[in-house]
Formats: C-alpha cells, sequence, structure tokens
C-alpha cells in the first residue's frame, strides 16, 4: 500500500513538473523565434560619431590584457579611447599596458594601487577608470573578452537607431568544451528563470540583466544611475546596474552576442562554480528564498530522472503496475522536455545538440552549485572572489 501510495504521489507530481516544463519550453522557443538581432554597422564619419570610451578593469591578466586591448583598437570604428585600469596586480598586467600605450596614442592607463574601504575592487576600478573617459558612450569590457571587429560599430549602431540607455551582450566562448557545452548554460538557464529575456527586453518592465563581459552604455545613463558608485558593494555590479536603469524607467537591451564577443573558457569545474557561485549571491540579491527556489528547480529536475530509473527497474522487476507504466511515461516525457531544448540551446551557442542528453549530468552538478550558495547564504560566510570576501 505504501508503496502504491508513492507511485501514484510521483504520477501527480511528474504530471505538475511535465505541465511546467511544457509553459517553459513554449516560453523558450517564443524567446528564440522573437529575439533582437543586432544592427549593421554604422555608416557614421569620424567627425559625426559619438565618441566612444571603452574601458578593460583587469587584475593579474597578464595571460588576457593584449589580446582584448588589441581586439579593441583592431575595431573599425575608430572615434574612441581606451582606458586600461590596472587594478592592483601582481603580475606583469601593468607593464603590459604600459606598453600597449606606447604604441597606441588612442590608450590611456591608469593604475590604482589601493582599495578604498566599502568598495568592491572591480566597481573601484570602474568608476576610476570613468573619470579620466572623455566620450558620450562608454563601454566595460572584461580583460579576458575579446571582440569582433566591427562591434563596436554595430552596437553604436543599435544603441542609437533603437534609442537605448543600455546594451549588453551575452557572451560566447573563444573555445568550447565540456563544461560551456553540459554544465554552464544549464547555469545560466538557472539565472535566466528569475530574469525572462523577453521581460528583460520589455521596456514596460523593470525587470534587468545585464553581463560585464560587454556593456554599453550612455555617460548621462551612467550618471542618472549614480555611477559606479552607487553600486560600490555590489558583487554583480553588472546586473544591478541594469536592475536600476530598467527602475528608472531607462531602455535596456541584452541580446545574444556569443560570434561577437568571447571569453576565455573555464580551466576547470572549480573554476565555473565559483564564478556562478558569485553570479547567484549577487543576481539574486542574496536571497535566500531565491536561493532555495533555484536548487528546487534544480532538485525536481533530477527527481524526474529518479523516478524514470524506478519505474523502468520496477517494471522489469517484474512489477508492471498501471501507476508505474503511468510514471514511466510521464518522466519519459519530461526528460524529454529537457533534454530535446537544451540539445537546441547548445546548438545555438554553436555547440553539438548531442550535449542535449548530458543533462542530467549538467543538472546534477548545477544543483550542487547552487546548494553551495545557498549554504553560504545561510553561514553568512560571504562569496570569495579574487582574493577578496565580500558579504
Amino acid at each position: 500500500m505504501a508503496s502504491s501510495w508513492f507511485v501514484w504521489g510521483a504520477v501527480v507530481f511528474s504530471a505538475i513538473i511535465l505541465a511546467e516544463l511544457l509553459r517553459l519550453n513554449i516560453l523558450l522557443f517564443k524567446t528564440l523565434k522573437t529575439e533582437q538581432v543586432l544592427s549593421s554597422p554604422t555608416d557614421c564619419t569620424k567627425q559625426s560619431c559619438p565618441t566612444v570610451s571603452v574601458l578593460i578593469p583587469a587584475r593579474d591578466e597578464e595571460g588576457n590584457i593584449q589580446e582584448s586591448a588589441k581586439s579593441i583598437l583592431d575595431s573599425d570604428y575608430e572615434n574612441l579611447e581606451l582606458i586600461l585600469v590596472d587594478d592592483r596586480s601582481s603580475d606583469d598586467t601593468l607593464k603590459l599596458m604600459e606598453q600597449i600605450a606606447e604604441k597606441d596614442r588612442r590608450v590611456k592607463v591608469i593604475s590604482i594601487r589601493s582599495l578604498p574601504e566599502g568598495w568592491t575592487g572591480k566597481t573601484h576600478a570602474l568608476y576610476e577608470g570613468v573619470q579620466s573617459a572623455t566620450g558620450d558612450i562608454l563601454l566595460f569590457i572584461d580583460a579576458d573578452s575579446v571582440i569582433a571587429r566591427n562591434l563596436v560599430s554595430r552596437s553604436i549602431n543599435h544603441l542609437l537607431t533603437h534609442d537605448l540607455d543600455m546594451l549588453s551582450l551575452a557572451p560566447g566562448f573563444v573555445h568550447r568544451g565540456f563544461l560551456e557545452n553540459a554544465v554552464h548554460p544549464h547555469l545560466a538557464l538557472g539565472l535566466s528563470s528569475f530574469f525572462p529575456m523577453l521581460d528583460v527586453n520589455d521596456m514596460s518592465k523593470r525587470t534587468g540583466l545585464a553581463s560585464g563581459c560587454f556593456l554599453m552604455m550612455t555617460k548621462k545613463a551612467y550618471e542618472k544611475a549614480g555611477t559606479w558608485k552607487a553600486f560600490r558593494t555590489e558583487v554583480t555590479e553588472d546586473i544591478a546596474l541594469s536592475k536600476a536603469l530598467k527602475q528608472k524607467g531607462m531602455r535596456l537591451n541584452f541580446l545574444r552576442g556569443g560570434e561577437l564577443v568571447q571569453t576565455k573558457p573555464f580551466e576547470s569545474f572549480a573554476e565555473l562554480a565559483a564564478f556562478w557561485k558569485r553570479t547567484f549571491y549577487g543576481g539574486l540579491e542574496q536571497s535566500i528564498t531565491r536561493c532555495i527556489k533555484l536548487c528546487l528547480n534544480y532538485i525536481t529536475l533530477l527527481a524526474l530522472l529518479a523516478f524514470l530509473i524506478y519505474s523502468i527497474v520496477m517494471i522489469a522487476g517484474g512489477n508492471p503496475s498501471t501507476g508505474l507504466w503511468i510514471l514511466g511515461a510521464l518522466s519519459a516525457l519530461g526528460m524529454c522536455a529537457v533534454v530535446i531544448p537544451y540539445g537546441m540551446v547548445v546548438e545555438k551557442e554553436h555547440g553539438s545538440r548531442w550535449y542535449g542528453f548530458s543533462a542530467p549530468i549538467g543538472l546534477a552538478l548545477s544543483a550542487w552549485v547552487a546548494l553551495s550558495t545557498l549554504i553560504m547564504l545561510l553561514t553568512k560566510r560571504g562569496i570569495h572572489w579574487r582574493g577578496s570576501v565580500y558579504r
């Protein structure tokens, strides 16, 4: 009797989850079908184009800063300046920045030797960099990101044509391996469940989301948002800034930019986990309730897989009850509703659709990252990032 109650309870649970998955898949397909595309390059002359101040903060990025800076300086958009901000590096980052500046007059170098109390390292570096910016348009880029030659030009045209205050692009990867195909998208989808792309790009909604890999905005919007000083304690300053802009009624686009802006792949699962713990910690506003919901999202999908395995084992073992057949069918449909759309998402980012079958592994690892973040919130240990602890 107890077993029968369990099976029928699992059937009801699976039916509810399947219905929710169908709703989410409809939303996903709608998002992919209606997503905006970045505009073509602008045809303005150097005299008529607005000046773009590109800012790259860097701490111990000697292996990335030259390539990142080169991708900016090779841009087909002529009217720009590049501000490189060294944030207390212990390697040769500052030395390499100075060498870049010696070869190109468009480059300025700022060296930060100490961090004021009450700031994160990145927000302080960005704030100091903007003080030297002369452009009407600000473009913030991470030191491990590289951009396409026409990206600045296309982004300026998109920003002005659509009368935007901010434009941000979600990056792709220079190379895609197992972590980038099998795990990273699950974590990104987990975050996007709180910030649907349709709502982010809907000017009537107050939902904001952005990526620090590529974040362009007008200087007026930057000042109206309160400058980086207003977000000096935020560990996910890009998301916090985008939310503030939308709350103030400003216009934002957040688009996929996988072929246009790319970042280095993760070197290990530990590095990927550290990145996403920080993102969940700050992006979910240190909310225990939201983090619990995130954990349940992943665990619920893993439960479907467990029900599928359970029903197969029980039926194969000579217990082909009606409830088990229904449970097996519902959980199988549920897993299809995970595997197939996930494969499409990976393929959209130029990975293989066969990674859809890696979904159970990705979900399990994502659940571990989410649970680790929840534990940090409950124990108030704070987040460890680049040698600092933020609470």
